[in-house]
């Protein structure tokens, strides 16, 4: 029996598995650590709804809007850990471009993701899950970082990734 499960037999969530059937030669397939079944995530306790932080009242001056988004976004740091920023003035065609290149990246085979590896001690880099940490049921996660200054920000990003990743990556920079 193969090792891995094709990508056809997983639903939304690899571990929402339909079957474990390898029959397609063609199709992509996961490594079967990462799949989880069911039975073994359980239920949620309650729904969890991401804090929202809306930034419109900071660009208006708003002191009021200001206080509260500050006290809202220390909540959501210190309880949940993530939340969600909205009016942030972010052009949506700069969002959509930063989704295509972190795409570019993390679609590499492992060997060419392998490049921008973090090496110990190092801030910056590729790294998987602490997948060390299990057996079986890993967790599906691949993190990129990489340095930024409000000093230099173009020149440090653009030369992260033309040094690590190569000149093919300079739209990423």
């Amino acid at each position: 029996m193969s090792s891995n499960v094709p990508v056809q037999s997983l639903l939304a969530f690899p571990w929402n598995l339909k079957s474990q059937d390898s029959s397609s030669q063609n199709q992509p397939k996961f490594p079967k650590s990462f799949v989880w079944q069911r039975d073994d995530i359980g239920q949620p306790k309650e729904k969890l709804h991401a804090p929202v932080i809306d930034l419109e009242g900071f660009f208006k001056g708003d002191k009021v809007a200001i206080e509260q988004a500050s006290k809202l976004l220390n909540v959501a740091c210190m309880e949940h850990g993530f939340f969600q920023v909205i009016n942030h003035r972010v052009d949506p065609r700069l969002l959509e471009e930063a989704y295509n290149r972190l795409d570019d990246f993390f679609k590499l085979p492992i060997d060419g993701k392998l490049k921008a590896l973090k090496k110990p001690g190092t801030m910056w880099g590729f790294s998987q899950a602490h997948a060390d940490r299990f057996s079986t049921n890993l967790p599906w996660k691949e993190t990129l970082s990489f340095p930024y200054s409000a000093k230099n920000p173009k020149l440090m990003v653009l030369d992260y990734f033309t040094s690590v990743l190569g000149s093919d990556f300079e739209p990423m920079g």
